[in-house]
């Protein structure tokens, strides 16, 4: 592509990509006829700001790469006047066979695809809606690393050859005092085992705060009046309702619920060639803990609605278990959306 350095930009459009790493950015600036810059800058706001200043009185889009770096430099570029697309790499079209992979050449490819429309771009939450969205996220956070505790406490238990008949599912109270009272022949073990156990209770106790703090989130005027609406489902909680608000907020924003049901990852993936076409299992793409919550909730829902029961149980001599839970889900999914945007409660005995 042609450079240029003394061409009037004024009034033009301006493409920015930007290949973000944590001490220094790949920027790309050009127009549709030409490159302006392409270069490394210190990864800070300021540097990139510096260099947006010499196209000021342009159109500046700009785009990187959703991903470890959140929205912060989204808000900066949208705060300084440019139109910034945040852009999810798995949708990012990709030239097969070129194997050769530099920042510079991602850069340029961002710039390149920006200016063509190529690129999708993530919904970006405002600052306040990630702050809240982290409280439920760092719980469920917290309850990964309680799990992990777990595996660590098992895993010692099977090395020593110790069989202390371990509950299913949640660990109850006698089975930790069980934990407790047993007692290794060697003292500098059990010391190290009484930490692992500490670490357990440690952690069992932030997630008690955690959710403490959830629950006060959710009695907030923002939230309390959608948050009642959703409970009246059977199966779904102060916690699940949470998670369906923090992670979709705005319902509106799905005009369709087809797109919301995309959006989590509980559309059937399809395989189409000529007259065949083959509907596979659900794409996964989107919020895997959101999907998780409301297939926890499906079982409970089956149990307590006829309609979603009948539902569940025709698909299920067809499909198996599996399936027929996960289609319920995308269901009550579809439900929530509806209650949300008409401002009623859930209604038993009904599909649609």
């Amino acid at each position: 592509m042609v450079k240029y350095k003394e061409r009037s930009i004024e009034g033009k459009e301006i493409y920015v990509g930007i290949d973000i790493h944590k001490k220094s950015w790949y920027v790309t600036v050009l127009t549709k006829e030409a490159e302006l810059f392409s270069g490394s800058l210190p990864g800070r706001w300021e540097a990139l700001r510096s260099l947006l200043e010499r196209y000021e009185g342009s159109n500046v889009k700009a785009v990187y790469e959703a991903g470890y770096f959140g929205f912060c430099l989204h808000d900066h570029l949208v705060n300084w006047g440019a139109d910034c697309i945040v852009t999810p790499p798995s949708l990012i079209p990709r030239e097969y066979g070129n194997r050769v992979k530099t920042d510079r050449k991602d850069s340029r490819k961002l710039a390149h695809l920006l200016a063509k429309g190529m690129l999708k771009r993530v919904w970006v939450p405002s600052e306040e809606e990630r702050f809240h969205r982290q409280v439920a996220r760092r719980r469920r956070r917290l309850i990964g690393d309680r799990i992990r505790t777990q595996n660590r406490i098992t895993s010692e238990l099977s090395f020593y050859g110790i069989d202390i008949t371990k509950p299913k599912g949640k660990w109850s109270k006698s089975y930790i005092e069980n934990l407790r009272r047993f007692r290794f022949n060697n003292q500098w073990m059990q010391q190290s085992f009484a930490l692992l156990l500490e670490q357990y209770d440690f952690i069992s106790e932030l997630i008690v705060r955690q959710t403490g703090l959830l629950k006060d989130l959710s009695e907030t005027e923002r939230y309390k009046k959608r948050v009642a609406i959703l409970r009246s489902a059977h199966g779904i909680g102060m916690i699940i309702s949470m998670e369906i608000l923090l992670e979709l907020q705005d319902m509106s924003r799905f005009r369709r619920s087809g797109q919301l049901a995309a959006y989590v990852g509980l559309t059937p993936s399809q395989y189409s060639s000529g007259d065949r076409v083959r509907m596979g299992r659900i794409t996964r793409i989107g919020k895997s803990a959101l999907r998780g919550a409301l297939i926890q909730a499906s079982w409970i829902l089956i149990k307590k609605d006829g309609a979603m029961l009948a539902k569940y149980e025709r698909i299920q001599l067809r499909a198996g278990s599996k399936r027929a839970i996960v289609a319920v889900a995308r269901i009550l999914l579809l439900r929530t959306r509806r209650m949300l945007l008409d401002n009623t409660e859930y209604v038993s005995g009904l599909i649609a």
